[in-house]
């Protein structure tokens, strides 16, 4: 916890509350929570409860340690794989040994495959180059580019039609679909 006081500023900010507007929330002083905002008092678990529930946040949001929370992944070091023959897929989160919740990729697709998907949870499609006819169970959706289709994962569902030319993809899946 770097810096506890400028964290809880930036969130009571956010909320677009004063001082005093927190204060009469938590039944704590202007001054005591000023003292906290910057540093020169250290408030006790349960003045820190007090204080996130009066700004909408868990407590837990105050032990976040950024350094394990974001992950830079430069474009050299994202993991590419051909799924088949047809189709690349190049990860934007890398999901390989550990528990995110999200997972990300771009997909290129030249050659349709025959493959009628499903998996567990949701799933975001979003068009950057190219168009397709898009089927979600008996329901065909067409996606030319800048448009997007949001839908439950655990519902077959596959390409059935492209343009010509290059399809590029941007996919969010929660849970990460695993490759």
């Amino acid at each position: 916890m770097a810096d506890l006081g400028s964290a809880i500023r930036f969130m009571r900010k956010n909320q677009k509350l004063s001082l005093k507007d927190v204060a009469e929330k938590t039944e704590l002083t202007i001054s005591h929570l000023s003292q906290i905002e910057r540093n020169l008092a250290s408030p006790s678990l349960i003045t820190l409860e007090k204080i996130a529930s009066a700004l909408g946040y868990p407590i837990s949001s105050f032990f976040v340690n950024p350094q394990f929370t974001s992950t830079h992944i430069p474009a050299e070091a994202q993991r590419t794989i051909q799924i088949n023959p047809g189709m690349t897929l190049r990860f934007l989160i890398n999901n390989v040994g550990q528990r995110n919740q999200l997972g990300a990729y771009i997909a290129e697709v030249a050659d349709l495959s025959e493959e009628i998907i499903i998996h567990h949870g949701t799933k975001l499609i979003y068009v950057l180059e190219g168009e397709m006819h898009f089927n979600v169970a008996q329901k065909e959706f067409y996606l030319t580019e800048g448009d997007s289709l949001f839908f439950n994962g655990n519902v077959p569902h596959w390409i059935s039609r492209k343009s010509k030319s290059k399809l590029k993809l941007f996919v969010a899946t929660t849970p990460p679909e695993i490759f």
